[in-house]
């Protein structure tokens, strides 16, 4: 039997660098166990980012996981190893002693619905709210587990691990082909999950660092004001949650600076991502992007209108107030009305001071 468990152990390594063949490996241990199926899943709150079952469809499988997201509420297997470190083996009888949660009844239908009531689990992976883990579902016609079937299961389940170590290195190994790509963009742009933690940084931003624009404790992407700083880990924890679209963020700083504007997006995921990586973009814009920049930060920060902002920024460039009339079609009267309002807006009582103000931050 050991020299089965290891050559299925290289089943699963040769999945991991190949990537196709974790079907084929799950369903080998299957068959090692006498089950009818292997199981491979990570589980985050509220969501399963992959789940992957041999001999499954996977609209099946996506139906079970649109029912239960892993609720430990719901899904009587996920509570009976909540607590666990990794290597513990839960099964039936387990299952039964979590006692009874308010979605157990539903998880118990779908499960006799899909004929995988029975079965063994184990964690493999564990860290913060989340974590990776390896079962076999067995039929009502395998039977449930016995102490032999849960110990070939105990012996293959640091293989499986090994593996899934493989696939998380292989998959960081993108990260930095992509933060090469990057580097051809000259923007500073940071890396980093959804808690702040940077995997990845440009030259550009390495320069931010540098400068105490931004800062990196620990690891972690930060700002020199506290304001700022929790607005953008804020920012980072709700795009982690929105797969689509851009979020923009005016980091202010003491005053004494233009403020940055700070776009944030998350990177599409792998369909199947081991590492659970919902990969964030921040890119950040400054100097020479100041131009495309100014409008956004002078509506946000001294709440001008689109046209006040438009009107400050033709000045600074050296139009005339004819010019802008002009160019906005409209009349000197109403472009002179808008420019009293801005210099309200932004604490100036001349045109000339706002042109110098604009000029010295935008560097236009």
């Amino acid at each position: 039997m050991d020299e089965k468990i290891l050559a299925l152990g290289e089943q699963f390594a040769m999945a991991a660098i190949d990537g196709n063949e974790w079907l084929s490996a799950l369903r080998a241990m299957a068959e090692m166990t006498g089950s009818s199926h292997g199981q491979l899943v990570g589980f985050v709150p509220g969501e399963v980012p992959f789940n992957w079952i041999n001999d499954l469809e996977q609209d099946q499988i996506a139906r079970f996981v649109e029912q239960e997201r892993g609720d430990p509420n719901i899904n009587v297997r996920v509570r009976a190893s909540l607590a666990d470190p990794t290597f513990v083996i839960r099964s039936e009888a387990d299952y039964h002693a979590v006692g009874r949660g308010p979605g157990f009844d539903l998880y118990r239908e779908m499960s006799d619905a899909y004929n995988i009531s029975d079965g063994c689990q184990t964690k493999l992976m564990a860290g913060r709210d989340r974590f990776i883990g390896l079962s076999v579902h067995r039929s009502r016609k395998d039977g449930k587990t016995d102490a032999d079937t849960r110990a070939i299961f105990a012996a293959i389940a640091p293989h499986v691990r090994s593996a899934v170590k493989i696939q998380i290195a292989l998959e960081d190994r993108g990260t930095a082909v992509l933060k090469g790509a990057l580097e051809l963009v000259g923007l500073p742009i940071f890396i980093c999950d959804e808690t702040g933690d940077v995997k990845a940084k440009t030259h550009e931003a390495e320069a931010l660092l540098s400068s105490g624009r931004f800062r990196a404790v620990d690891g972690r992407i930060g700002l020199p004001h506290r304001r700022d700083e929790i607005a953008l880990l804020q920012a980072l924890a709700r795009r982690h949650l929105q797969p689509l679209g851009i979020e923009t963020l005016i980091v202010r700083g003491d005053g004494k600076q233009m403020p940055m504007v700070v776009d944030i997006c998350r990177l599409p995921a792998q369909p199947w991502r081991f590492n659970f990586a919902s990969d964030l973009l921040v890119v950040v814009r400054s100097g020479r992007r100041w131009h495309e920049a100014a409008p956004t930060i002078l509506r946000a920060v001294f709440g001008l209108s689109v046209a006040e902002a438009d009107i400050a920024l033709a000045l600074a460039r050296g139009a005339t107030r004819d010019d802008i009339a002009a160019a906005r079609n409209s009349s000197v009267q109403t472009v002179k009305a808008q420019l009293k309002s801005t210099f309200a807006k932004v604490g100036v009582s001349r045109e000339v001071e706002l042109v110098s103000m604009l000029g010295e931050m935008l560097r236009l």
